[in-house]
């Protein structure tokens, strides 16, 4: 009996030993999103995919907390300070609003931030390289002047597009801003449609009817959530759609030219991994995806172009990594 008293409190002695010793080693970060959408989707994809390849793996030398806030801020702010208050070592935000409602909960947590258009205009940094404080991330702005080159050859008489979005999302602002600055230098002016929650995304589109040549619909929550409604108007009067991120043209949209957000979820993840092996975050400097991404997706639907009333040349299906019948 004292043998197997011995024995057993041996076992439990090494039990907690090894569990004291997995606890040091394994780390623990937070990852949270607005809402859920493929291109987020694959972004989160992407950050555990890469912190894998580092070493850290989800379950084994990794705890993940995933939260998403289902398109509902002040949820988002209380998952901000639930995060906070986690003690994690890494919190990983996707999308710009996520990103500021963590940014605004804290100082001192390490934050690396993903899919995040204009982080300087989000005011989560205040420049790229080196950026200092406690957040770094990866922009994943479009790739503006290509899309619109693109879009060009579809519609060769492409004078004015529309652009629907919500003027109370940063990322919106300064997408607008990039298409009206390379817009201009290509002859397209573009037409304002602002919709501030989804539910006046239909009007904000069916406004532009008769008064545009196509719609560019950005990477914007608030409009994306309603890309099917969009897409029926466009059926419906003849005006293609176009998506600044290539998951909208297999929803619908004609085409569009983009990240691989696997990718982009990829090089924040490797971020990530930098400060879970004890780099300074501030040392880290942020990024602008296309820069550093050396592929973009060229996705075109034929179906959604037929109905729309355009061909898609065989310039542009010639080099489509994606063509959706």
């Amino acid at each position: 009996m004292r043998n197997i008293l011995k024995l057993t409190t041996a076992t439990i002695v090494a039990g907690l030993i090894a569990s004291v010793a997995y606890a040091a080693d394994t780390k623990s970060i937070a990852i949270s999103t607005i809402v859920e959408v493929p291109a987020l989707t694959e972004t989160k994809q992407g950050i555990l995919e890469a912190l894998a390849e580092r070493g850290y793996v989800e379950g084994e030398t990794l705890t993940v907390d995933y939260q998403n806030a289902n398109g509902n801020m002040p949820t988002q702010q209380q998952i901000a300070k639930k995060f906070v208050g986690g003690n994690h070592d890494v919190i990983l935000p996707i999308t710009t609003p996520t990103s500021q409602a963590m940014v605004a909960a804290t100082s001192s947590t390490p934050i690396v931030f993903a899919t995040v258009t204009d982080p300087v205009k989000a005011k989560l940094i205040t420049q790229y390289e080196k950026p200092g404080g406690n957040v770094t991330g990866v922009s994943d702005a479009a790739p503006i002047e290509t899309q619109l080159d693109m879009f060009k050859e579809i519609v060769p008489g492409l004078k004015k597009i529309g652009f629907v979005y919500n003027p109370g999302l940063d990322n919106a602002l300064a997408t607008l801003g990039w298409v009206k600055e390379h817009g201009a230098p290509r002859g397209i002016e573009v037409v304002e449609s602002p919709a501030p929650t989804t539910n006046e995304v239909i009007l904000a589109t069916k406004k532009l009817i008769g008064k545009v040549d196509a719609i560019y619909i950005p990477n914007d929550t608030t409009v994306v959530a309603a890309l099917e409604a969009i897409v029926k108007i466009g059926q419906d009067t003849d005006i293609p759609i176009f998506t600044g991120e290539t998951g909208g043209v297999e929803r619908g949209a004609v085409a569009s030219v983009g990240l691989d957000y696997v990718a982009v979820g990829k090089v924040a993840g490797q971020m990530a991994a930098d400060v879970l092996d004890g780099k300074p975050v501030g040392d880290i400097d942020a990024v602008i995806a296309y820069k550093v991404v050396d592929h973009f997706k060229v996705v075109v639907n034929k179906g959604a172009a037929e109905r729309m009333g355009v061909t898609i040349p065989e310039s542009i299906m010639s080099r489509a990594t994606q063509i959706i019948e």
